[in-house]
C-alpha cells in the first residue's frame, strides 16, 4: 500500500510540474475522440468529416477552456444534423439553449459534463459519469447529467427516424411530430434519466456524509441503486433492459470510480483527532482525520573513494 501511496504522490507531483502542456494535450485527445465518435454515428455532412477539420476542431479546443469545448461539440452536432432535417437540428438546438440558460443560472463551468454524458452513452458506460460527478461535483450535477442523456437519445432517435427525415415528401410538420412522439414515447430514456440523476444525487449525499470511508460506502451504493432501479423501473415501465450488461456496467464504473477517488485525497481513519474550542455562544466538538501524505523519502549517497583511502592509509603508515 505504502508503494502505492508513493507511486500516487509521484505521479501528482508530475502532472502539476508538467500541467502547461498535459492539459492541452488531454482536451485534444478527448475531442478527437468526442468528433470521430459522432462522425461514426452522426455522418450526414461529408465536409465535416475530413480529417483536417476534425484536426483543426482539436488543435482549436485544446486551447479554449471547458465551456467553450462544449461549444465546438455543440456546432459540430448541429451541423451533422443539419444535413439530415433541419426540423431536428431546431429539436436539438432549444434543448442546448435550455442547457446553456440551466448552466448559467446554476451550474457554471460544468457545462462539459452534457458532452461527456453523451460520450459515455456512446461508448456503453452511462454509469460512469454520475458516479465520477458525484463523487468530484456539486449537488446539482444531475442537470447536466439529464440533458446529456436526453440529447443523446434525440440524437439515437434522428438516426432511427433518417430514412423519414430524408424523404422530400414529408412535411415540416410531420418530421416535427414524427421526432417529438418518438421522444414522448420512448420509456427507455426516462428510465434512463431517472436513474442516473438519482444515482448522482445518491453518490453526492453519500460521499459527503461524516462517516469512515464515504466514498467507497458512496461509490458502492450508486451502484447498487442504479442495479436496483434498472430492474424496479423496466418492470414497472415494461421497459426491455438488458440485465447482465446493467450488471457488468455496474461493477466496471463502480471499480473506475474506487480507482479514481483513490487519485483523490486520502484519508487515515485509523488516526482520528478530537479537538474542542468555544466561542461566546457555543462550545464544539470536532473530530477530524489526517489526509495521508507520505515524504518521498531522502537517499543519502555515500562516496567510497579507493585511491585516497590508500594513500591516507600509506601517509599514515609512513
Amino acid at each position: 500500500m505504502e508503494q502505492l501511496l508513493y507511486a500516487r504522490q509521484r505521479a501528482k507531483s508530475w502532472f502539476v510540474a508538467h500541467e502547461i502542456y498535459l492539459m492541452p494535450a488531454i482536451k485534444f485527445l478527448l475531442m478527437m475522440i468526442i468528433l470521430l465518435v459522432m462522425n461514426w454515428h452522426l455522418g450526414y455532412r461529408y465536409v465535416m468529416m475530413r480529417w483536417v477539420l476534425v484536426i483543426l476542431a482539436a488543435l482549436v479546443s485544446c486551447l479554449l477552456p471547458w465551456s467553450g469545448m462544449t461549444a465546438v461539440a455543440a456546432l459540430y452536432l448541429l451541423g451533422h444534423v443539419s444535413a439530415l432535417s433541419w426540423e431536428g437540428t431546431a429539436v436539438l438546438g432549444a434543448m442546448m439553449f435550455i442547457a446553456m440558460m440551466l448552466h448559467y443560472l446554476f451550474l457554471p463551468g460544468g457545462s462539459f459534463l452534457i458532452v461527456l454524458m453523451c460520450l459515455a452513452c456512446y461508448l456503453k458506460v452511462p454509469f460512469l459519469v454520475p458516479l465520477l460527478a458525484g463523487l468530484f461535483g456539486s449537488a446539482l450535477s444531475f442537470l447536466p447529467i439529464g440533458i446529456g442523456v436526453m440529447i443523446y437519445y434525440t440524437m439515437l432517435s434522428l438516426e432511427q427516424n433518417a430514412v423519414y427525415l430524408l424523404d422530400a415528401g414529408n412535411s415540416i410538420a410531420d418530421c416535427f411530430l414524427q421526432i417529438l412522439s418518438g421522444l414522448r414515447g420512448d420509456s427507455k430514456m426516462m428510465l434512463t434519466l431517472l436513474v442516473l440523476c438519482l444515482s448522482a444525487l445518491a453518490v453526492y449525499g453519500l460521499s459527503h456524509l461524516a462517516v469512515d470511508y464515504a466514498r467507497i460506502i458512496a461509490v458502492g451504493t450508486g451502484g447498487i441503486l442504479i442495479l436496483l432501479l434498472f430492474i424496479l423501473g423496466g418492470f414497472l415501465l415494461n421497459v426491455s433492459v438488458s440485465y447482465m450488461s446493467v450488471l457488468g456496467g455496474c461493477v466496471f464504473c463502480s471499480a473506475v470510480a474506487v480507482v479514481a477517488s483513490f487519485w483523490g485525497d486520502i484519508v487515515d481513519f485509523s488516526r482520528p483527532e478530537y479537538l474542542q474550542y468555544e466561542d461566546d455562544e457555543y462550545v464544539y466538538y470536532v473530530k477530524a482525520f489526517p489526509k495521508v501524505g507520505l515524504a518521498e523519502p531522502e537517499r543519502r549517497v555515500k562516496e567510497i573513494n579507493s585511491h585516497r583511502e590508500a594513500r591516507s592509509s600509506r601517509r599514515d603508515a609512513d
